[in-house]
């Protein structure tokens, strides 16, 4: 079970637990090859009504920049992602989650209009809100215009045309591009990944005796044993394995 340590300055938001893969609760790095992928599940929740949002995010060890994928809720508050490796490297992976503002209040908003609240003036100033903060952390001078835009007809608009922008694709997919996510909650320690060269998957050994490779009574010198390397591998061995040569420690 790996649960995430609570910040010095605040408590979790977002309880995530249950991380697999880890071994012997993160004390050894799992294993992989170069573009082997790594399928990660936790248990993800908080409490409340508030839609849950998560990433998977992985980097090798010691750099500063995370690769990321979105993890797809299942059943059970059980969340599910999967990431590869480009690298002969250690990489080390962890887990994010918070509480989903938008998606939230988007939920909410169309119950309450499907209900037949007409008067929703507080909950569409509170959409707007969010899309403007949205907006003030997108890095692309374009989406920041369509958020704005997105924020001046919801305020312009009545509940039907508010009900009809919270559902609005190009919408859902802005703000799930630009999260708040200052509230958010990391699995910690991060676990780590040993990613091996793609031979390291499967190899086949070959085992002989230097100085008995000849057959000769005398016995053979190393130089003496590379046709002996050039044979296995054309019966497809992968590894040469040497037994100790006397003298030992020489």
């Amino acid at each position: 079970m790996n649960i995430p340590e609570e910040s010095a300055e605040r408590p979790a938001t977002v309880i995530i637990e249950a991380i697999e893969p880890c071994i012997d609760g993160g004390r050894y790095p799992v294993k992989r090859v170069i573009g082997q992928e790594l399928p990660v599940s936790a248990d993800i929740f908080k409490d409340g009504h508030d839609v849950v949002a998560a990433v998977l995010k992985w980097r090798v060890l010691g750099s500063g920049v995370w690769s990321e994928t979105p993890m797809i809720p299942g059943e059970n508050d059980r969340w599910s992602a999967v990431c590869d490796f480009t690298e002969n490297a250690t990489y080390e992976f962890a887990i994010e989650a918070w509480g989903d503002e938008f998606k939230t209040w988007a939920l909410e908003f169309q119950k309450k209009f499907a209900a037949g609240i007409t008067d929703l003036t507080t909950e569409i100033e509170e959409g707007a809100m969010l899309l403007q903060h949205a907006a003030s952390r997108a890095t692309r001078k374009s989406d920041q215009d369509r958020l704005a835009t997105f924020a001046e007809e919801l305020r312009a608009g009545n509940p039907a045309a508010g009900a009809e922008i919270a559902k609005n694709p190009e919408l859902t997919g802005l703000m799930s591009a630009y999260p708040d996510r200052a509230l958010s909650t990391e699995s910690k320690p991060y676990l780590q990944v040993v990613v091996d060269r793609p031979e390291a998957l499967f190899a086949a050994w070959y085992e002989f005796f230097p100085r008995s490779a000849e057959g000769k009574a005398t016995g053979s010198k190393l130089r003496d044993c590379l046709p002996r390397v050039d044979d296995a591998k054309a019966m497809g061995f992968d590894v040469i394995y040497f037994p100790p040569i006397h003298p030992i420690g020489f």
